[in-house]
């Protein structure tokens, strides 16, 4: 493929810099500092074009960039003849982009403005083009690859249209580079009036460009023209969907990452050293650690050449373990035989170790790849990254400074050098912190699939760190099947073009790659335990760790109080059997769940009033969605101390706890919901397989339609017979219900006349970057994130969190607890603080949020406002205002939030931190609350 192109870095060593061809280089300025001399536009164009060089070797971006260009060719300009020529001046566009997108810093009024340059070389001047300098840069770009490629002998004229596509597509980041957001409307974005015409053709014996009046006036005037013709040569000659899509954004991202980088190190003379990728040397040092560190891992490599698989199906520990060690070198063998695959699964049972399997992986596809150097975990839940965060560092033996956490409750990540002082420590950790640099990065769901898709620009920062990386995506299911072909879409061509090795992994995973979301599929994918239903899944050290039980689904009408009952004779029973020290006697650890948080409470209430008369469980404990951290960190590890196991515990919870929480649970009862929901409990239950007898209680009182009406599944489920609920639990046979699901995907997307991914991928090829973004969003609903004043005890609170209070002067030595008052006011003092260094901002700021998660629950809102409504006596009014010049609230405002959060005031008459939210407060707003 690189035989064709010249790289990045010769097509800069051909670029001249504008010393010396723009007259009077020297006047101008790029950026002023109080602290230093001016940095010249030539010296920010340099160093601009240094950073971009040095993220394309970092992240191999040659080959990225070169794929996706020869896939364009391919599709739309496809001429044995030209392609090489074509090749190369596309790559030359993508280079120029960078190059040419200050050149309209040449503008007068821009360098003699008080607020831009304060250039005393210049004069400001009535000018149609006023202070501004991105609209010029695109114009002189423009102009000058127009004439390039039309007055090029080896292009022929039918590519010509092609190529104004291109043209103009590209111009659009730089027309955006100083925007928040890339939007749909690039042609009305790329427009050009004739006073702006005749005022920036003067611009082109600046840089002494020999441009002809039918490139430098009559193409830029006829800019509507262009765009209509493109418009309609669109279904003729340009067939591209994806490619141009993804080149335009990652052209957005090698830019803005690049000019920030750069603007950065003259502002602060911060510059970054460390790009947050593995040397070979280190990943054969973590290859080293992950044979060592763990007993069970070092056996299996060990065993490796000479293994003869057992599969024993005679229930004991032993055995158990065993099957863990074959799964391990099961998925060892077969990344080593397709390692040149881009697509993975790993399919394993609950109990069998699914962590350990996909660090395995990951650490094997490191070693066995050498563009592979650095590692994505992507998860459903901020609990799941947390728990698998130390788990990881452990197992793989990482430094601090090689693994960070990127959700709303991460915080602010410090790398341990110090040597610029804390101003320039904080400073470069926070540029670290925006780019991601670090090898290893923990983060949600819904925050990958922003990069692959988001039209915003921090998003976009961290798109060029994807290429030549290991993905590890868990618990894909968690999402509404209506996205599932959008997201194997993203997966499959970012693995091809990006070079980027994919792990899907689930004990409930569907099979996306039966989706047929492309004309031709790119790449299959490689099954690491090909056979683990037949192995695992059904084998008794696996199937039988938990027994279900369906006799409540044939009840007609479940009353809560013989549910109550019912819980408590199970409980007692289960509490005289004896399982040494993973269950003594006259011990028992029982969990409830409810699809709602306002049946959980009305069960609560029934238990207590039963306990209250002859008093059973020692303790009862309630885990839903309006839990704060610091209270569910209590519960989990409270469940999780060997002290606790001789006493007899409730848990009482909604669905938060199904995936992400590490509790072990001997007894279970569950509303039906979906299928691979009812499992993921069952993995709350005999975890470590080392009890028996453990059973799980299906039951129907709320009616999942309520909350899965939408969802493919649920239309699937809500048809089946109970055997055949029975049938898929017991045996493991997800594959029955996803099947039919990705079937019906397919139906709808083979179909013609209907709304389906077709039209979606038209998105694509119109470069509607907002829409792209808005209309594939995993969590569809907006949340309302609630702000609970309280006091938490300060040791739940990390020790740089507490300092940065400490330095602030809101928390003591002497505090044992933090008041959450004090953290909102701080949070609304540093919102409207316009005077403090943007930096220092954003670093309090970061910090801030990992500390105010704490404090913070959300609930599903509405778009009536009626559940906001319901908040406002509970609310204060002026903590409210969102706009203070506009005194807009909460009061005639049922959407205003303070800065994004409801201050939830008189927090006692509907908050305790023991139980959560009291929803029956709110009884008009039925099941709002999760």
């Amino acid at each position: 493929m690189s035989n064709y192109y010249k790289t990045v870095a010769e097509l800069l060593k051909q670029t001249q810099s504008v010393d010396d061809f723009l007259i009077d280089a020297q006047k101008y300025y790029a950026h002023i500092s109080n602290h230093k001399s001016p940095e010249t536009l030539a010296q920010h164009l340099d160093l601009v074009q240094s950073k971009f060089e040095k993220l394309c070797e970092v992240h191999q971006l040659d080959d990225v960039i070169d794929k996706m260009i020869g896939e364009f060719v391919k599709e739309n300009l496809s001429n044995d003849n030209e392609k090489d020529v074509i090749r190369n001046f596309i790559k030359k566009l993508f280079v120029n982009v960078v190059v040419f997108h200050d050149y309209g810093k040449v503008n007068p009024n821009f360098q003699a403005d008080t607020s831009k340059m304060n250039n005393p070389n210049f004069v400001k001047r009535k000018s149609v083009l006023e202070t501004h300098h991105s609209k010029l840069g695109a114009y002189l770009y423009i102009v000058k690859h127009f004439q390039e490629f039309q007055n090029n002998n080896q292009i022929n004229k039918d590519k010509h249209l092609v190529l104004s596509h291109l043209v103009l597509s590209f111009s659009y980041a730089i027309f955006k580079h100083h925007a928040k957001y890339l939007n749909d409307n690039m042609n009305q974005t790329i427009t050009f009036s004739n006073d702006e015409i005749n005022e920036m053709k003067q611009f082109i014996q600046k840089y002494q460009f020999e441009i002809k009046p039918n490139f430098s006036e009559t193409i830029p005037a006829k800019m509507s023209s262009i765009f209509h013709l493109i418009e309609l040569g669109k279904a003729k000659v340009i067939k591209t969907e994806f490619d141009l899509y993804s080149l335009v954004r990652l052209s957005f991202s090698l830019l803005t990452t690049s000019d920030y980088l750069a603007s950065g190190e003259y502002m602060t003379g911060i510059k970054v050293e460390d790009w947050g990728v593995l040397g070979r040397k280190r990943i054969d040092q973590i290859f080293e650690n992950v044979q060592k560190n763990k007993i069970y891992n070092q056996i299996a490599y060990q065993k490796l050449n000479q293994y003869q698989f057992i599969k024993p199906t005679e229930v004991s520990n032993q055995n158990l373990n065993q099957l863990r060690e074959e799964m391990t070198i099961e998925v060892i063998q077969n990344v080593r035989k397709y390692k040149d695959k881009n697509l993975f699964y790993i399919e394993a049972p609950t109990g069998g170790g699914k962590t350990n399997l996909s660090m395995i992986a990951t650490i094997e596809l490191l070693k066995n790849c050498e563009n592979l150097n650095k590692v994505f975990y992507v998860f459903p839940f901020t609990t799941l990254v947390t728990q698998t965060y130390d788990a990881i560092i452990d197992t793989l033996g990482l430094l601090p400074d090689e693994i960070m956490q990127l959700h709303s409750k991460s915080g602010f990540k410090t790398k341990e050098e110090k040597e610029d002082g804390e101003y320039g420590n904080n400073k470069k950790n926070y540029i670290d912190n925006l780019f991601i640099n670090y090898p290893f990065c923990f983060l949600t769901h819904i925050k990958f699939f922003d990069i692959l898709k988001s039209n915003e620009k921090e998003n976009n920062y961290l798109l060029n760190r994807l290429a030549n990386s290991v993905v590890v995506i868990d618990e894909l299911q968690s999402y509404n099947p209506s996205h599932w072909d959008k997201i194997i879409y993203f997966i499959r061509l970012y693995a091809d073009f990006y070079h980027i090795k994919f792990i899907l992994m689930s004990a409930t995973l569907p099979k996306l790659d039966k989706l047929n979301v492309l004309k031709e599929q790119v790449d299959n994918f490689v099954y690491l335990l090909p056979n683990s239903k037949e192995n695992y899944f059904q084998n008794k050290n696996f199937n039988q760790r938990v027994n279900f039980k369906f006799d409540l689904l044939n009840e007609n009408k479940l009353e809560l109080i013989d549910l109550a009952n019912l819980l408590i004779k199970k409980s007692e029973e289960y509490s005289k059997k004896e399982f040494g020290d993973a269950k003594p006697i006259d011990s028992v650890y029982t969990i409830i769940e409810f699809i709602f948080k306002k049946s959980a409470t009305e069960f609560y209430k029934i238990i207590d009033r039963i306990e209250s008369e002859k008093r059973f469980f020692d303790e009862i404990f309630v885990l839903s969605g309006t839990i704060l951290e610091h209270r569910r960190k209590y519960i989990i590890n409270y469940l999780k101390n060997k002290k606790n196991r001789t006493k007899k515990i409730l848990l009482i919870t909604t669905q938060v706890v199904e995936a992400g929480v590490d509790i072990d649970m001997d007894l279970g009862f569950k509303n039906a919901s979906l299928i691979d929901s009812d499992e993921q409990l069952a993995g709350r239950i005999n975890r470590n397989v080392n009890k028996k007898d453990c059973e799980l209680y299906i039951f129907k009182y709320n009616e999942p339609s309520i909350l899965y009406k939408q969802d493919k599944r649920y239309e699937i489920i809500k048809k089946f017979e109970v055997k055949d609920y029975e049938n898929i639990l017991k045996n493991k046979n997800f594959d029955i219900l996803y099947n039919e699901v990705l079937d019906n995907i397919n139906k709808i997307n083979n179909k013609e006349q209907v709304i389906n991914l077709d039209d979606y991928k038209k998105l694509f090829r119109d470069l509607r970057f907002k829409e792209i973004n808005e209309k594939f969003k995993l969590i569809e609903q907006d949340n309302i994130s609630i702000f609970v004043p309280l006091s938490i005890q300060s040791h739940y609170f990390l020790e740089n969190e507490l300092d940065f209070l400490k330095n602030i002067g809101i928390f003591s030595e002497n505090d044992l607890e933090v008041e959450g008052s004090k953290i909102f006011d701080l949070y609304v003092d540093l919102i409207e603080n316009k005077r403090m260094d943007f930096i220092d901002k954003k670093v309090s700021l970061k910090i801030l949020q990992g500390i105010m998660s704490k404090f913070i629950f959300s609930i599903f809102g509405d778009k009536s406002g009626k559940i906001m409504a319901k908040l406002i006596p509970f609310a204060d009014i002026e903590k409210a205002t969102i706009d203070k010049k506009n005194q807009k609230t909460i009061e005639n405002d049922t959407t205003a939030t303070t800065y994004g959060f409801v201050y939830l005031s008189r927090y006692e008459d509907i908050y305790d931190e023991v139980f959560g939210f009291d929803d029956t407060k709110l009884n008009e707003v039925d099941n709002c609350i999760l």
